[in-house]
């Protein structure tokens, strides 16, 4: 009963992480479309993308039919995707030269391959094959990708002569492999903590591991930021319903918001439940002051009293410099001044004496 449980789980959430990538423009504009032809080794019938049931050493042929239904030919760009988990906590397939998630023995890009350029002239339809070489040793839990299909830009000219780039528009038709019914549940790992800007914004990211081949269709995350030995978090975030594939990684951030870094020591609290199980890290780390005065420098949502406080600050630092500067070649020609007064002084003595 659970293993028909986590199926039909697994079979919803693959449903909504599939569904087609959202194209710039209305959905009238689309120039092309894809179809998923689905293998007699398809598990389900009732859904779009593909969801196989492989074996060891087998080589996959998948076949998917794309479409113009315009008056010009277009050109479509190709690639067979490993899954990922972006760092706003959702599974992406839209990057072709993800980085390898240490936990995995193999990904979907390295076993699947697929023309990289596709023509499809006006008015037709184009079958294209993806092959995918499964390895010979067998695997339990999930190998996930999706066949990318984007469209060339489009170039219109202006009254100029200069180019304007046009919509650009893409597809994904999800690919779920399994060799085996063995259910495999996800196990997390906190990694590194490190203090960073994005967006302009100053912000602590913690990098959540996946090391497990397994699905997870409901992650909820709670993360708390401390300063040396308080007892009230200074900054947090908490977030649920977030998705992740499997054998991936991804940076869950807390903002600081319109806050600066402080120089310091810090400790970071995080709670995850996977759907499974509570998982809880606690790790310390350092905020340096370089670091945070490298930050605070550039970033873009602080309030303009503290812009106009750090411009101040910088404006009495080189003015404290300069009257150091100035104080000290006073004090070097007073100095000078003195022993040259002192050898006149003697030199007179020495003079008098000798009349």
């Amino acid at each position: 009963m659970n293993k028909k449980l986590s199926e039909i789980l697994v079979t919803i959430i693959f449903s909504l992480l599939s569904l087609i990538v959202g194209s710039v423009g209305h959905a009238s504009e689309i120039d092309f479309s894809v179809k998923a032809i689905l293998p007699d080794n398809q598990r389900s019938k009732e859904i779009s993308y593909y969801d196989l049931r492989v074996m060891p050493g087998e080589t996959q042929t998948l076949n998917v039919e794309l479409t113009n239904d315009t008056a010009e030919d277009i050109i479509v760009y190709a690639s067979a995707n490993t899954a990922i988990t972006n760092d706003n906590g959702i599974v992406d397939y839209s990057y072709s030269d993800a980085k390898k998630d240490s936990s995995a023995v193999f990904t979907f890009n390295e076993i699947a391959s697929i023309p990289k350029e596709i023509v499809l002239p006006k008015k037709s339809n184009k079958i294209v094959e993806c092959v995918i070489n499964i390895p010979k040793a067998s695997f339990d839990g999930y190998v996930l990708g999706g066949l990318y299909f984007e469209q060339k830009e489009k170039k219109e000219a202006k009254s100029e002569g200069a180019l304007a780039v046009g919509n650009r528009f893409s597809y994904v038709v999800g690919v779920l492999l399994s060799e085996t019914n063995m259910e495999v549940r996800p196990e997390l790992a906190l990694n590194e903590v490190k203090v960073t800007q994005l967006n302009g914004n100053n912000a602590v990211t913690m990098n959540i591991q996946n090391k497990k081949a397994a699905m997870i269709k409901k992650l909820q995350v709670d993360a708390k930021l401390y300063y040396e030995d308080e007892t009230k978090p200074r900054y947090e975030n908490h977030q649920e319903s977030l998705t992740m594939a499997p054998n991936t990684n991804f940076n869950y951030k807390i903002d600081l918001k319109e806050q600066p870094f402080v120089a310091g020591n810090y400790i970071v609290k995080v709670k995850v439940n996977d759907g499974y199980k509570d998982w809880s890290w606690e790790r310390k780390f350092e905020i340096k002051e370089k670091e945070a005065k490298k930050y605070n420098a550039t970033a873009t949502n602080l309030p303009p009293d503290y812009k106009n406080q750090f411009s101040l600050t910088v404006v009495v630092g080189i003015g404290a410099v300069i009257l150091s500067v100035i104080l000290g070649t006073i004090f070097y020609f007073n100095q000078k001044i003195k022993k040259e007064q002192e050898k006149y002084e003697e030199l007179k003595k020495n003079l008098e004496a000798k009349k």
